[in-house]
């Protein structure tokens, strides 16, 4: 009985954690450490997107530490199935819930009834960008972590869940600050 309460509560701290989001997957190219100057492309996978509570998936947002520069949009996500509308790349938006999203890209959906709403595929969703580690003497920060966001937490849909799933970490170091190698001084 004990071990199957500690199973349980295994799976229900897990449930917790990530709600609606599964089987996130990422390459990135090249690998690191990073020092400046370096272009960096990003591939993200969402597997699935589970709809609790009629929530639809409706953005993803790129966390970028101070570390990085020249944010680059190359593949948008896709839309298996889903409704209509179109994944808009977007560096600022305000949703009705006072939510600041941004940078990513988010879902516009065509719905003559609510475009709050986002779409109704449940993935999977592949996405790719670029970005450049800035120019800098200091190992400055280079997370890059992804959130996934339902419509329940925009203001789109009011009866949801998945509204606290947490960022999906992606790569987490600083720049590699490349000590400039001088000749010595000769004092004569």
């Amino acid at each position: 009985m004990r071990k199957l309460l500690t199973i349980l509560c295994l799976l229900f701290s897990l449930n917790v954690s990530s709600q609606c989001v599964s089987n996130q997957s990422f390459w990135i190219n090249p690998v690191g450490p990073y020092t400046p100057g370096q272009v960096v492309t990003v591939n993200y996978t969402l597997g699935t997107f589970t709809q609790l509570n009629i929530n639809w998936i409706i953005a993803f947002q790129i966390n970028l530490g101070a570390g990085w520069t020249n944010l680059q949009p190359i593949i948008a996500p896709g839309n298996p199935g889903g409704s209509g509308g179109y994944w808009l790349w977007d560096l600022q938006n305000t949703y009705p819930s006072g939510l600041n999203f941004g940078p990513g890209w988010r879902f516009v959906n065509s719905s003559i009834f609510n475009p709050d709403w986002g779409t109704s595929s449940t993935g999977p969703f592949t996405m790719r960008f670029r970005v450049t580690v800035g120019p800098t003497c200091t190992p400055d920060n280079l997370l890059i972590s992804m959130n996934v966001f339902g419509d329940c937490l925009t203001g789109g849909w009011n009866n949801g869940a998945c509204c606290s799933d947490p960022a999906y970490q992606i790569y987490n170091g600083n720049v590699q600050v490349v000590t400039p190698i001088t000749s010595n001084i000769n004092h004569y």
